[in-house]
């Protein structure tokens, strides 16, 4: 028997849960007992980092910066779930526990690499895929800079915390 999934299902997107270390293995994220958006889309759970932090409606499908500093995650919306809204990328800087969020990108976010201070991401993975990549200055620039707090900070409707 063979737990091998047909595309799209077989996509990081689609995952019931995920845990990762950092590549300098002192830190962890994960994301347990995921579930459906809705009947048959991605899924989403709580990030759970080893510091502590906590990041409600995320995609299990998110992956650390090869420095260990940063992860790269896709949040959902709250509007979202009512069709109008998209999915935002996060930038969750580890080490000073902030963090920088996009302006909506896509129903579906799916971070591919961390390198060198370039994130890369597919927009709408399964359907008219597109590759994007974001600099840290671009990000830094372009995103809401969030300064986080502990426990549940970065639910996605919360105000930011001022910088």
């Amino acid at each position: 028997m063979t737990d091998l999934l047909d595309w799209p299902y077989n996509l990081p997107i689609w995952q019931r849960s995920l845990h990762l270390k950092s590549p300098d293995s002192t830190m962890w994220a994960e994301i347990k007992d995921a579930i459906e958006v809705s009947m048959g889309n991605p899924t989403l759970g709580t990030l759970v980092l080893s510091n502590g932090l906590e990041v409600e409606k995320c995609n299990p499908s998110f992956i650390w910066s090869d420095d260990s500093k940063f992860l790269a995650v896709a949040q959902y919306t709250s509007n979202w779930f009512g069709g109008s809204g998209k999915q935002k990328l996060l930038i969750l800087n580890v080490l000073e526990n902030s963090a920088w969020r996009s302006p909506r990108l896509a129903y579906y976010i799916q971070p591919e690499s961390f390198k060198d201070g370039i994130v890369s991401v597919t927009i709408s993975p399964f359907h008219k895929p597109q590759a994007q990549q974001f600099s840290l200055e671009s990000i830094e620039q372009n995103f809401e800079f969030i300064k986080t707090l502990p426990n549940k900070a970065l639910q996605s409707d919360r105000p930011a915390a001022g910088r």
